[in-house]
């Protein structure tokens, strides 16, 4: 295994006009954070709740942040906002949950980016009964394809770090949301198997298309005292889905794929088999002063990848991995370190294929790896305040940052009970 370079602070870390900092973060503080899954937005008892999730930050680096793309990784070619040089509204959630009985349930979520239109993050019914001593759980709507608390925390409201994890943005390109159902057996037990998932999805968002059969899912969660595993499993077969061409630039921000049927200009596309696994583990100290947590997830894919310049076989894998290392000096302070690695196999075979692979931005393929350092202050049970530097290389190209970063959560803003239950 590679090892990782040592963090290095930009040039210099830009001014923030302190003006807009205190109308960001007042913005910040109104709207607050509780990004949870679909179903803990629900409340345990008869009632409701809305609560509200956001995540301010100010950047600086020393090329574009975070990255356009990275050779050799096929994902929408949807580029991230650039948050380099001033403050921005990361992202935002207003949700909802309620609990009619003991049984029924149902939550929603709305999902704003920097600058882009809200979209609907969650729309969910949620149903639980007992099982003798286990129980059975089944859902069905819109939320987050669930892979385990490790996985499913990255990303978006990660309390340490700004970007998700590489493994994370290259295999899923962005937090797996999509329509299904899910049934789930669990057992409340300190060691050993204690939820088995299975799922049936819609198959509308990368790395599935919008023309494809069903996605089937298996999601295992298992437990050893104070460590926690997770084990998840999909098989996908994605028809026309489609990818930005590099010569047409990078699009904006999306939640789906590009729609093949529909047009070939700009754009490479992709018909076949993708699987995708995932595996979690976590553990924390008796004290809570030392935790630690490890994730890994890859993609495998096999099929035709085509264009209008011609059509080719397309063989890749692409895998990586992000660990976690977090100490508590004191109750209100954490520092995490987070090295992390990205790696695609690349293989396109055919007439013109090498002129497919570089239209796709497959040609040059080498690992990606970043080092990050977060020190986080909890100034409130609803505010965190975190300073992160970090290092990113593919080849020759590096990016070195650093960023101020501010989280607020207020998970129940709003609330109440049924009466006379």
């Amino acid at each position: 295994m590679n090892s990782c370079p040592t963090p290095a602070m930009p040039t210099r870390l830009r001014r923030v006009d302190k003006r807009a900092a205190a109308v960001g973060l007042l913005l910040a503080a109104l709207a607050a954070q509780a990004h949870e899954a679909a179903d803990g937005a629900i409340p345990d008892e008869p009632g409701w709740r809305i609560g509200a999730a956001a995540a301010v930050v100010a950047a600086d680096a020393d090329a574009r942040w975070p990255s356009e793309r990275w050779r050799g990784v096929l994902t929408t070619g949807s580029a991230p906002r650039r948050i380099s040089g001033g403050l921005r509204a990361e992202h935002a959630v207003l949700d909802a949950g309620v609990r009619l009985n003991g049984v029924l349930g149902a939550s929603v979520a709305v999902g704003w980016h920097d600058r882009e239109p809200a979209h609907l993050e969650a729309a969910r019914v949620h149903a639980r009964w007992a099982w003798g001593a286990d129980g059975l759980e089944a859902g069905a709507g819109r939320r987050t394809v669930p892979m385990g608390a490790v996985i499913d925390g990255a990303g978006h409201f990660d309390p340490a770090f700004n970007q998700p994890p590489l493994a994370q943005r290259g295999v899923l390109d962005s937090p797996w949301i999509d329509d299904g159902v899910t049934l789930a057996w669990t057992r409340e037990v300190e060691r050993g198997l204690q939820k088995v998932e299975l799922g049936a999805w819609r198959g509308q968002a990368f790395p599935a298309a919008r023309d494809g059969a069903v996605v089937p899912t298996l999601h295992l969660q298992l437990g050893w005292d104070h460590a926690g595993a997770h084990l998840f499993a999909a098989r996908l077969r994605p028809e026309g889905r489609g990818a930005a061409a590099v010569t047409a630039g990078a699009a904006g921000h999306s939640h789906g794929s590009l729609d093949c049927r529909r047009t070939l200009a700009q754009r490479v596309c992709f018909d076949g088999r993708s699987d995708v696994a995932g595996a979690s583990l976590q553990w924390a100290s008796d004290d809570e002063r030392w935790a630690a947590s490890a994730a890994w997830l890859a993609r495998r894919e096999r099929g035709t990848l085509y264009s209008t310049s011609g059509s080719a076989d397309h063989r890749a894998t692409l895998h990586g991995w992000w660990l976690d290392l977090s100490w508590r000096p004191h109750p209100a302070w954490t520092l995490t370190l987070r090295p992390e690695r990205l790696v695609p196999r690349v293989q396109v075979h055919g007439i013109g294929a090498t002129a497919l692979a570089r239209e796709a931005g497959l040609d040059g393929a080498q690992p990606v790896e970043r080092l990050g350092l977060s020190l986080g202050w909890q100034l409130h049970p609803a505010a965190r305040l975190s300073v992160e530097l970090g290092h990113e290389r593919q080849g020759a190209a590096q990016v070195s940052q650093a960023a101020l970063r501010l989280l607020l959560n207020l998970p129940e803003a709003l609330g109440g009970r049924w009466q006379g239950r």
